[in-house]
């Protein structure tokens, strides 16, 4: 069976309009349009200059959107060998520097502050395969690597129908918005 070649384009920023190429894979499902039109809104105003994780990369669309419209740096980890070529070749392709893409599960233990760095990471992606249910998980993992800014948000993605996050103390949902059968909260320190 011959893989499909999969294309979601960036949408707004320098790399405006570019694709970004990933494989056919279960589970693999870029952030949409719309959705991610609305996020970018929410975060543009502190996206220029700052410093973003995305925890489950998958396609990596979150990142690229993030360095085209102005962050300084974005560390992706992808634990498929395939998703995370297809991130690299990406960000060779667009000109961005490819050593901070890791083929690495971002839930291993001491993964994220050893790629991280204590207190550096401004913006935090958490989208997962919606099946594999790991929201939570890695809302409390993050919280407690000690690699999120003072002032950082959490971005979280889920499937409408996943049962609500508890939120670590000290931290609410500033914003949310539902499309179809996702669910999206930005996430802040209250």
């Amino acid at each position: 069976m011959k893989k499909r070649s999969n294309k979601v384009r960036i949408i707004s920023g320098r790399h405006r309009g570019r694709l970004v190429h990933f494989a056919d894979q279960n589970g693999l499902r870029p952030t949409g349009d719309r959705l991610r039109e609305s996020l970018f809104s929410w975060l543009q105003p502190i996206l220029p200059g700052s410093h973003c994780l995305d925890m489950f990369a998958g396609s990596g669309v979150l990142g690229f959107e993030s360095m085209s419209r102005g962050a300084e740096q974005t560390i992706w980890f992808e634990k498929s060998v395939t998703a995370c070529n297809a991130i690299k070749d990406n960000a060779r392709s667009l000109g961005i520097s490819e050593s901070m893409v890791f083929c690495a599960d971002s839930l291993q233990q001491g993964v994220l502050t050893q790629h991280c760095g204590a207190g550096t990471i401004d913006i935090a992606f958490i989208d997962p395969p919606f099946s594999d249910n790991l929201q939570q998980r890695a809302v409390d993992q993050l919280h407690l690597s000690g690699v999120l800014a003072d002032d950082a948000l959490i971005v979280v993605e889920s499937a409408k129908r996943q049962s609500a996050l508890t939120l670590p103390a000290g931290w609410t949902a500033k914003r949310e918005k539902t499309a179809g059968d996702v669910c999206l909260q930005l996430l802040c320190r209250a």
